[in-house]
């Protein structure tokens, strides 16, 4: 980070911490022995049709190491699909980045939630219409890898995520964000989370006409550190046992000032630092401010970004119902409620009058800042897009 972003070192040493060990690295034939229990599997793929890789996009971490060790299985009858969902297209630059020189000949593209060629299969029970794109349906075989973090809305990343709102339509994708409207859509939870169990519904729906096997990896500081192959459902329940004792904070009292920085890739644009803001904005104390610090490089990241902390400001604006649910409202719902209680201040390449109109405070320095605030006691939440502060499971 440049000096504007440098987080002053006193801070620091009250960073809030996980309290689960953190493993290390897993090596390439840790990786590889992981794969063994689906290699037969692979092998018959690669002597059959061709495989469909469904891979992280650019706002993931990169899928590489996960599968470097499976390339000699795969290589020659692979095809890639990088699963964006509504993010921007991965480029060629990006591409070359997130698999490094794996599968370099193999034909690939960027799942496009807006093309006319995405292919309907049915509806979940919460209506959700599941429509994906072609190359999962279109009889060959499917290999995903993905990585395992706490969401804000979700429980977490990975798994079902692949599909449900990596390669699916926009329909698909509005119509299972907006249950993120809806009470049980946490961070870190998943039992009673409306969006998680709507998404495992719709995962059913593709898998009743595709064979998957999937890995699904989690990573600390850049590292992976666990990662598990087989079904979707089981390796993305084992990955997020794992996760889950990497992402519990030790701290849970409240402090009047928090300062978080997402973590890498998330200090990208403000759409992908927010999740900060939703995992951890629990810390702070009623009539607090929570301070993001995040470049931004690519901006908000979203267009339904500056809308969205706009209208958490207007007293008169109402939740939309199902028909009149527009993507990114599910954001106003939840900045809505933490309006009421603590305020926003922002650290970043963000235009302060961008900035300022959505009711957030600009900081260029940090350190002064702070001063400003008379707070003795601040906290700093590192990673703080990829941490909850969940009691501990038996605890």
């Amino acid at each position: 980070m440049t000096s504007r972003y440098s987080i002053p070192e006193e801070l620091q040493r009250r960073a809030v911490s996980i309290r689960g060990d953190v493993p290390p690295s897993l090596s390439s034939l840790m990786i590889r022995t992981a794969w063994e229990p689906v290699i037969s599997r692979l092998e018959e793929f690669r002597s059959g049709e061709t495989v469909t890789l469904v891979v992280n996009d650019s706002t993931r971490p990169a899928s590489f190491r996960m599968l470097a060790p499976i390339e000699q299985e795969l290589c020659g009858n692979v095809r890639i699909l990088f699963a964006t969902g509504t993010h921007r297209p991965v480029t060629f630059e990006e591409k070359n980045q997130l698999l490094g020189e794996l599968f370099s000949g193999a034909p690939w593209k960027n799942s496009d939630c807006d093309s006319s060629e995405m292919i309907c299969i049915g509806r979940t029970s919460r209506g959700t219409p599941v429509s994906v794109d072609p190359w999962i349906l279109d009889g060959n075989p499917v290999v995903s890898v993905n990585s395992v973090e706490p969401h804000y809305f979700a429980g977490y990343t990975g798994g079902r995520k692949s599909f449900i709102p990596g390669v699916s339509a926009r329909e698909t994708i509005v119509s299972n964000h907006f249950l993120a409207c809806l009470p049980g859509s946490m961070p870190g939870e998943l039992d009673d989370n409306p969006v998680h169990l709507d998404m495992m519904e719709a995962l059913e729906l593709i898998e009743e006409r595709v064979e998957i096997v999937q890995g699904n990896g989690v990573m600390h500081d850049g590292e992976l550190v666990h990662f598990i192959t087989g079904s979707c459902e089981a390796s993305f329940l084992a990955a997020v046992d794992s996760c889950s004792r990497l992402s519990t904070l030790t701290e849970t009292a409240r402090s009047p000032v928090v300062v978080l920085h997402p973590g890498s890739p998330l200090d990208v644009s403000l759409y992908q630092s927010e999740k900060a803001i939703y995992n951890c904005h629990s810390l702070v104390e009623d009539g607090g401010v929570l301070l993001l610090v995040s470049s931004c490089t690519e901006g908000l990241g979203a267009d339904h970004m500056e809308k969205a902390f706009k209208a958490s400001m207007d007293s008169g604006w109402v939740a939309p119902e199902i028909d009149q649910y527009n993507l990114g409202d599910h954001t106003i719902v939840r900045l809505r409620n933490m309006r009421k209680r603590i305020r926003f201040a922002l650290a970043s390449d963000l235009p302060d009058e961008i900035v300022y109109g959505m009711g957030i405070e600009p900081v260029h320095d940090i350190a002064a800042w702070l001063r400003q605030q008379g707070c003795f006691n601040p906290l700093f939440v590192p990673r703080a897009g990829f941490v909850v502060p969940l009691p501990e499971k038996g605890a």
